[in-house]
This record gives C-alpha cells, structure tokens and sequence, in this order.
C-alpha cells in the first residue's frame, strides 16, 4: 500500500534510520575529505550530532510530525560538532519549522519542509560555498517543490527526491575546484545522502541491518572513582564511553593499547558492545582508536583535578571582568594557556571537535561579563558561534583557526581596554601571525600539483599543501623556509606527542643557524597527528 502521510511515529523511525545508516557510513564520508591529513572528521561529526538529535524521542509528550522534529532539531542544535554538524542542525531547524503545528505530513508539505530546511541553512552560512552539503540541500528541496504535485505517494516522492540529490552530489567537484582535484566529491553531502536513503529505508520498512538495543543499565557509570584523592591522579582525565557494532573488536587488544595512554583501565565486553573507563591526558587518542572500531555513544570527559579542587573549596561567585575558553589538542599547549591567562580548556581539536554544549557547558561555569572563546580550528568556529548565540551572556568568538592565532590574541589582549576594543584588537591579531602545521597524509592524492603517497609528511600552510617528502625535519624546513621572509623576526615551534624532546632540541638549533635574523623558540605542545606546528613572526 502506497503511503500518503507521514506521522509522528514514523518520523521517529525514519530520524533513527537516517541516523544508523549514516553511523554505518561515516567512515567512507570521513574519507572523502580534501587534505589527506588523518584530521577528516565529517562523517564523525555529522554522525554524532544526528545522534543527538534522536536521543531525546523517548520524552516526547504529545506525538506529532512538529514535535519530532523541534525535538531532533533540539538535540542537534546543542550537539552539533564541526561545520558539518552545525549545518546538518541548521537543516533541521529548518525542517522543523516546515514542519510546524503540523499533525502529519503529505507530499506538498513534505517538499516545503525540505525546501525551508535548505533556506534556514543557507542564512546561516555567511558565506555559503556552492559544492557542498548546501547545494545538495538546495537542489533536493528545489526539486521537492518543482514536482510534488506530480507525485501520488511518498515513497517514488522521496526515492526521486533522493536520487536528483545524488545526481548533484556528483556535480560538486564542478561546482568546488578543489574537490575536483582530490578527485573526491563534498563528504558533507554525501552524509546528507546517508541521512535521507537511512529515512527512506524505514517508510519502504527495509532492514539496515541489526539495531543495537542497549539497556539503561548498561549505560550507567561502570567504574566508581569517587575514593579517589588529589595524591592518586596521575593522568587527569577520567574517560568514558561505549562502542557500538562490536562483534569484532578484541578487547584485549584494545586494553593493551588504552593502557599506553594512562591507567584505571577497565574494557567490558557485552555482546555487541564495549564499555571503555580510563584515565589519560589524551582523551582524543583513545575516542580516536575507539571510533575506528566501531560507533560511539555516552562519551564521558571529565577533569579529575578541577573537580578535587573545587570539593576542596567553596565556588567564588565573584564576579570578573573577563574570562577566556580555549580548545587544546595536547597537554603541552594547555599549560601554556593556562600561562596565559586562559580560564578554561576545552580537551579536544583535529579528531575530537567540541560540540556547542561543550561550550555552552565551560560558558556557564565562568562567572564573568565578558568572555571570549578560541576555538582554534576551522571546524570547531561554527560550534563556538552557536553556542555564543544561545548563551544569555556576552560571549565574543575570536575566530582562531589554530594554535599560534590564539596565542597572539591572548598577547593582544588588554585588561584595561572596553570588551568590544579587546575583540578588536585579538580578531586584528589573529591576522598578522603566519601558521603552518606539518603531519602525514592518510592516502594517495594528487593536489597543488604535489603527487602526494600515503604516510608521506606533509607541510601546510595558507590553508594548502605546500610541500611533502619523507623526512619530517626536511619537510618543516622547507615549510619555514617558504613561511619567512625579511620582515620576519620570530619563529615559534610546538612539537607533537610523537617527536622526542631531542629531534625538537636539534631540529631548533639547525633552524637558528638557518634564520640567524629570527628568534626560535622551541615549545612542547603534545598535540596528536601533527609533528609541528609553527609561527613566523
């Protein structure tokens, strides 16, 4: 029998296919990023804010098409992770007020929903780029409205929606250059595509395979750490969280492994299920090696040593004048924060993003008139900005793309200058500082003319690829090299987790004979996947 409405209860399961199918899929869309840099987060992102945004049917009072949806659009709005998860939260709202005071949704209200799903996204973008999840968007809710009153049943309404969509998906490398020369189309779009054939699979009643179920009880915290003292925290992070799909993870291997990373490491296994508890100073490795093995959800991160302090103490309620949010990649570059004069860190970066209630979270325990917030990567600037605009507080998002702009801006700022002036004053900051980062490609490609090999070292800066080889201290200095110039008079280094203190060491003196005009300082950072990163100023 052909259907002709959608109601409440089956936009539950269609929410909740779009969201398994696309969990299923993450890693392929994850691939498709341009950069071959082991940083490409958008099927993860997407993954986890769609997830977000169907845990919370289960409190729904009144059913109905609307009420789906403002409780999906909800979810997603607070849990959105990366660009991509801002704009799939951004879809939502607008899919949600389409679907407004609505009962149940037909054909002709279906299409408008979609098209006004796409116009809320396109305003929230202030600059919006054709050849992304954007066009993909448009196109199927412009075809939603072109051709509804042609169509007398939903499932050849959405089965052609779907495939125009998929037609332009494959136009986005023709619409995006860049795409076009990683021989990739947008990943942002193709996870939108997973979204929708997961939606349409639960109206046509098709199995995307087995859905795990899993008990309250087994969402429970599991290990109890509350007998804990200051004197016993080595690693400061507790970390929790459960893998999903785990039929084939080896938990043993996987202990072994959580087990380089800190100690109180506990892996249960339970049937298709891992529960993980450990404490670490690299949360973002452990969420990393665990989401290559399967979906995660319930991801718990607190820092011990801030809650044994504030037991110890009374809250201040005083009131200051200015707090600052930064998000740090490494234990290295958190202290340095903290130096300062940051208030609070966020623990996270290239394979973590920080979603907006993260922000909203650390935003709400600051006391303070002002507070400014770095996100310090281009895919987490979104997320702080949507967080700003939900939050009752003056809050300023200094867009930071990395590490060295945060820097500079704290080194701007003016304890004794007007909020909006200091705003000021860090966003021109930001500006006059030159960046690279040197790390690894995760696959073959070809860009900016470079035939790029799989584990090659790749040095970037200006946002491209400039330079690869097979020595990472000969890849960073070429990379300085092309970075300094003769007005140039500082280059500041942060060295990753995997080089030693003595390749730093000797990698600084070769720079300083190099550049004899510049001052080199050489930092730990501790941050994952990136060997260097730099500053020329």
């Amino acid at each position: 029998m052909k259907t002709q409405t959608i109601d409440g209860e089956m936009l539950i399961k269609m929410f909740r296919y779009g969201a398994k199918n696309l969990e299923i899929n993450k890693r392929i869309v994850d691939e498709l990023n341009v950069f071959p840099v082991p940083d490409g987060d958008t099927g993860t992102n997407m993954s986890l804010t769609f997830s977000h945004s169907v845990s919370e049917f289960d409190k729904i009072e009144k059913l109905n098409v609307y009420s789906v949806a403002k409780s999906a659009s909800s979810g997603a709005l607070i849990g959105a992770r990366g660009n991509s998860g801002v704009i799939l939260s951004q879809l939502l709202r607008g899919f949600a007020e389409g679907c407004k005071a609505r009962e149940d949704l037909d054909i002709p209200s279906l299409a408008g929903a979609l098209k006004l799903a796409s116009d809320v996204a396109y305003k929230a973008v202030m600059k919006p780029t054709e050849g992304t999840i954007l066009t993909v968007a448009r196109e199927m809710g412009e075809f939603a409205m072109a051709k509804y009153s042609t169509y007398d049943n939903l499932e050849n309404f959405m089965t052609d929606v779907i495939a125009h969509g998929k037609v332009t998906l494959k136009k986005t490398p023709d619409l995006l250059p860049v795409l076009k020369e990683a021989g990739v189309v947008d990943a942002g779009g193709q996870g939108l595509i997973c979204i929708v054939e997961g939606a349409l699979k639960a109206l046509l009643n098709e199995e995307l395979g087995v859905e795990l179920e899993i008990k309250p009880s087994n969402l429970d915290k599991f290990v109890d750490d509350s007998h804990m003292k200051p004197e016993d925290i080595t690693f400061g992070y507790c970390t929790e969280f459960i893998i999903k799909e785990a039929e084939e993870v080896d938990e043993g291997e996987l202990r072994t492994y959580l087990n380089t990373l800190g100690d109180s490491v506990v892996v249960v296994k339970d049937d298709a299920i891992v529960k993980v508890h450990l404490h670490t100073d690299n949360p973002g490795l452990a969420l990393e090696r665990a989401g290559s093995l399967g979906g995660l959800i319930r991801i718990k991160i607190d820092n011990m040593r801030e809650q044994f302090a504030a037991k110890g103490k009374k809250a201040d309620d005083t009131l200051i004048p200015y707090g600052f949010i930064a998000v740090s990649p490494g234990e290295g570059l958190t202290k340095l924060f903290k130096d300062l004069g940051v208030t609070r860190v966020i623990a996270g970066g290239q394979t973590m993003n920080p979603s907006t209630q993260d922000f909203l979270n650390e935003v709400d325990k600051l006391n303070a008139q002002t507070i400014f917030i770095f996100p310090n990567n281009s895919n987490i600037i979104m997320a702080a900005k949507q967080a700003s605009e939900i939050s009752d507080k003056q809050v300023h998002v200094i867009t930071s793309k990395n590490i060295p702009q945060c820097i500079a801006a704290m080194l701007a700022f003016s304890p004794e200058t007007a909020a909006a002036a200091n705003a000021s004053a860090m966003s021109e900051a930001i500006k006059q500082v030159a960046t690279g980062e040197v790390t690894y490609a995760v696959r073959d490609t070809k860009i900016n003319g470079l035939k790029i090999k799989k584990s090659n070292v790749i040095g970037i800066s200006g946002g491209e690829i400039k330079f690869t080889g097979k020595n990472i201290e000969d890849v960073t200095k070429e990379l300085l090299s092309d970075m300094v110039n003769a007005d140039s008079e500082l280059i500041s280094i942060y060295y990753g987790k995997d080089v030693s203190e003595d390749d730093a060491n000797a990698l600084s003196e070769e720079l300083a004979d190099r550049f004899e005009e510049c001052d080199v300082e050489m930092h730990y950072g501790g941050q994952p996947l990136y060997y260097y990163i730099v500053s020329v100023e």
